[in-house]
């Protein structure tokens, strides 16, 4: 295991750093667009840079009930297996089965890696562009993962919409927001070689929709919005991936908005009287307004001439 406790950044070695929540909980309900964001938090402040939690298959095989020690544990072996053989997964030209000893010896049963080389077409069949993923299994529980590795690339690093910053609190936001729409993501690492670990939802794009919602939170740009991205219908990467104009207002001005699309005047004199103080009433009026804007764009005469006789109720 790497000792060194200076978390991404050399700068900041007698720089003070502040304390600050645990970052899974605060990702899932504070998402930003802009990755560098997080890297802020994680190189100011006193925080872990390690995502989430063990799968539920591995929690119920922790040794002794420990799933603290289990989780640490699996993630200092995850984060050894990657920067010892990161370059080789990278540069892979064929197709290998890792035998994973130590995790093994964790939880008492076969686990294996299979990571994938380039094809006839030189390009590795799991592949995105920033980053790669292998099959983590354990095929004793029928148990199987995705471990997401990413490419040595700067400049796609450094992009507002790929990589490991952008795609680790995406993930964790979406699943909180919609998890019908998302395949869980369990586990994620900003330091050493970032990765994430996520629910094996197969290999072969399977064709199926995503499902129709009117009221999505998430979704990601028509480029990557491909049925190669969802599996099942729902979301296996988060590249691209941002909070539709519904999905940035507030939990209250969301469900005010379904009611003004219901018409349904008695919930909305209630949410109307439940905001109490400006910022409340500020968060109304947008929904307000998106409703409107989405009653136009569908040319429903009724949902404007409801929202135009708001003041009534």
């Amino acid at each position: 295991m790497v000792k060194d406790t200076v978390i991404l950044d050399e700068s900041n070695l007698n720089a003070p750093r502040f304390k600050h929540v645990g970052l899974t909980g605060y990702l899932k309900r504070n998402w930003r667009r802009n990755p560098n964001e997080l890297k802020r938090i994680v190189y100011n402040c006193d925080v872990s840079p390690y995502l989430g939690q063990l799968p539920p298959e591995l929690r119920v095989i922790a040794p002794g009930g420990d799933i603290a020690y289990a989780t640490q544990q699996f993630r200092e072996i995850i984060e050894d297996f990657a920067l010892e053989n990161i370059q080789e997964l990278r540069d892979a030209d064929q197709d290998k089965i890792w035998s994973m000893d130590k995790i093994e010896k964790l939880f008492g049963t076969k686990c294996v890696l299979v990571s994938r080389g380039v094809n006839v077409y030189g390009v590795n069949p799991w592949s995105g562009l920033c980053g790669f993923v292998c099959k983590l299994s354990f095929p004793e529980i029928n148990a199987h993962y995705a471990l997401k590795l990413y490419y040595d690339n700067i400049y796609v690093r450094a992009d507002y919409a790929h990589g490991p910053w952008f795609e680790a609190a995406t993930a964790l936001a979406a699943n909180q927001a919609e998890p019908k729409d998302n395949v869980p993501m369990y586990m994620a690492s900003l330091k050493y070689e970032p990765y994430m670990l996520s629910k094996w939802a197969g290999d072969k794009d399977d064709g199926v929709s995503q499902r129709k919602n009117q009221y999505t939170i998430f979704a990601a740009r028509d480029a990557e919005d491909e049925s190669r991205n969802r599996r099942g219908g729902r979301r296996i990467d988060w590249g691209e991936t941002s909070r539709t104009s519904y999905g940035t207002l507030s939990y209250p001005a969301r469900k005010l908005v379904r009611q003004i699309m219901n018409m349904d005047k008695f919930a909305v004199q209630k949410s109307l009287e439940q905001a109490k103080n400006s910022l409340a009433q500020k968060e109304m009026q947008a929904a307000i307004k998106y409703a409107k804007q989405v009653a136009w764009a569908h040319l429903d005469g009724k949902v404007v001439y409801f929202i135009n006789n708001l003041n009534q109720y």
